[in-house]
């Protein structure tokens, strides 16, 4: 007799989008892991704080570990897109100061 297998659908990733996410919650699975191994966030806590339910988090660790290098690489790229960011904003905000402490006023 052969096994009857049952998938369990909790994780989703829409046509247009790299990001895999619990099914209608929104929550991505990027966003999960970074619980993994955090012992402040318990499963109670995630699950009352996000709106989810212990399945929908194991499932979404599940599909991690079983995806981890596409999803760290994710992961990795957002973290940098971040870093440029930060410092253009870092940069543009000293420009300003700069032109203020010059008494250059953009204000039109």
């Amino acid at each position: 007799m052969n096994p009857i297998i049952i998938p369990l659908n909790y994780i989703e990733r829409k046509p247009e989008s790299d990001k895999y996410r619990i099914v209608g919650k929104g929550v991505t699975v990027e966003f999960l892991a970074q619980f993994i191994n955090d012992p402040e966030w318990t499963m109670e806590r995630i699950c009352e704080n996000y709106g989810l339910t212990p399945a929908e988090v194991h499932s979404a660790w599940a599909f991690y570990y079983d995806h981890r290098s596409e999803i760290d690489a994710h992961i990795a790229t957002a973290s940098a897109h971040d870093a440029a960011n930060d410092e253009e904003s870092l940069r543009q905000r000293q420009a300003l100061e700069a032109r203020r402490d010059a008494g250059i006023d953009d204000s039109g």
